[in-house]
């Protein structure tokens, strides 16, 4: 998997904190998904939308914050829209 800074070996675990319950962590991953997984020209990496694709099942993803889908919702628009 790559991102716009090379090999994206920690995006992962940015993601994955996006499902605990450390807020400080779920602020750095979803920050990490939307400045570093998609290009400043536009285009996005498709690895970290197949991801995303897998957080939306996934029931421990914002229980108390129902927007949070439609902000992961969002972020696959925007991968989809991306030349």
């Amino acid at each position: 998997m790559f991102y716009a800074a090379g090999p994206a070996g920690d995006t992962p675990r940015h993601l994955a904190a996006l499902l605990s319950d450390d807020a400080r962590a779920f602020v750095d991953g979803y920050s990490h998904l939307w400045s570093a997984t998609l290009r400043r020209e536009g285009k996005a990496w498709p690895a970290t939308a197949l991801l995303v694709v897998e957080l939306l099942d996934n029931p421990l993803l914002g229980p108390e914050d129902p927007s949070l889908r439609d902000a992961m919702l969002a972020y696959l628009y925007e991968v989809g829209a991306s030349p």
